[in-house]
């Protein structure tokens, strides 16, 4: 059990990226509208603007802290800074707020700083208006509930609805960070789009899915099964921290980019290799839930649809993941804990608690971490759950 203590607190870096899911019936984000342009950055990253805010990759919205890094280093977050070990333990699961905010502490979530550290210790989630106060609510929630369940059931993430609950601390005056999950339909102003990873900055973050988000409709061209709320789980691991797999800075060694395909800047912008502040683990995934697919249907990507975008080094095509690979696992097992919503400040945790090596963890290594977690207390409070329904 020390050893597992002890993987689970290895030193890691992380850049959390927030980006959107390409279906290969959809491929890379089709985000030409008519209120948007392109923007190449002083370190030659290409973004785009729309209205009053930057994306990158078409569906990662950029805070105004990204946004300037990005411009200035080319990077997500500032070099160095503060070295986080191991998953974060200092805050409340539900609130993301220090557990002891009477000692005078300032939640690190609250302030841009320099560390790039942007995970959560429970996701904390609302629904928005436009999915709550929609005519089709209900499939639209129950696609949303089935992409939250399947990250729960693969991996330590967990997600706590807070949906009609305060926004901020009743006591202590701090916005609780969160996310509001919004219905955009097929609105040509608005496509899907989310943060990378917790913002530090606090407060409301957004992730915004379009009709194929949630009505998947089947494109001929695949010659795989692929579940309907595939997009959803890709957008959701965005927020949670993770980025598109062909943004790996050793993907050339994989893959084999097909520029001469690619519109510029809409389709050369999404594969800019990601080259500083990341975090991976193993070769190349091309089974993951966050990849893009070879081929897209979108006409403002690509010049010719019936060709791929980029292949695998023997010329064959890649099917984006349809749900969590098992090195999709391993990253978001690498730094979350599997906690229940409770009321108070004892961190109880799941029944299922994954290894960093994706095994499941025994009962009585279980308890010890638990106690670990817990100044040796192996025993949580009675009444402390608290409902938590998707």
């Amino acid at each position: 059990m020390k050893k597992y203590i002890f993987i689970l607190l290895t030193i890691f870096c992380i850049a959390a990226i927030s980006c959107k899911k390409n279906r290969s019936s959809e491929g890379a984000s089709d985000n030409a509208k008519s209120n948007s342009n392109f923007v190449t950055l002083k370190s030659g990253i290409i973004v785009e603007k729309r209205g009053n805010d930057y994306f990158l990759d078409g569906d990662i919205q950029l805070t105004p802290a990204q946004l300037k890094y990005l411009d200035e280093k080319g990077s997500f977050e500032t070099e160095g800074g503060k070295k986080i070990t191991g998953p974060e333990m200092s805050l409340n699961p539900i609130t993301n707020l220090p557990i002891n905010l009477a000692d005078g502490t300032v939640p690190r979530n609250l302030g841009i700083n320099g560390d790039p550290y942007r995970l959560w210790a429970m996701v904390r989630f609302t629904y928005g208006s436009s999915v709550t106060n929609n005519p089709k609510s209900a499939i639209i929630r129950a696609h949303i509930k089935q992409a939250l369940l399947e990250i729960q059931s693969k991996s330590n993430v967990r997600f706590y609805n807070a949906t009609g609950q305060p926004t901020v601390d009743p006591t202590y005056g701090f916005a609780y960070p969160y996310i509001e999950i919004n219905y955009v339909g097929t609105s040509s102003d608005v496509s899907e789009s989310s943060i990378i990873g917790r913002n530090p900055a606090g407060g409301k973050q957004t992730i915004n899915l379009a009709d194929f988000a949630v009505f998947y409709s089947f494109d001929p061209r695949e010659t795989y099964e692929r579940s309907d709320y595939a997009t959803i789980i890709h957008e959701l691991c965005h927020a949670v921290g993770m980025m598109h797999e062909q943004k790996r800075p050793d993907r050339d060694n994989y893959v084999n980019i097909n520029t001469s395909n690619l519109k510029n800047p809409a389709g050369t912008s999404q594969f800019q290799p990601i080259t500083s502040n990341y975090s991976y683990f193993g070769s190349y995934d091309f089974n993951s839930v966050m990849g893009y697919s070879s081929l897209t249907s979108s006409s403002s990507i690509v010049y010719d649809v019936n060709q791929p975008m980029y292949t695998k080094k023997d010329g064959t095509n890649i099917n984006q993941g349809t749900t969590l690979s098992d090195l999709d696992r391993l990253w978001l097992n690498q730094y979350h804990i599997p906690y229940i919503a409770r009321s108070d400040v004892y961190r109880e945790l799941d029944a299922t608690v994954y290894k960093t090596d994706n095994t499941i963890a025994t009962p009585q290594e279980r308890l010890q971490f638990q106690a670990s977690l817990n100044n040796g207390n192996p025993n949580p409070p009675p009444g402390g759950q608290i409902p938590n329904n998707f």
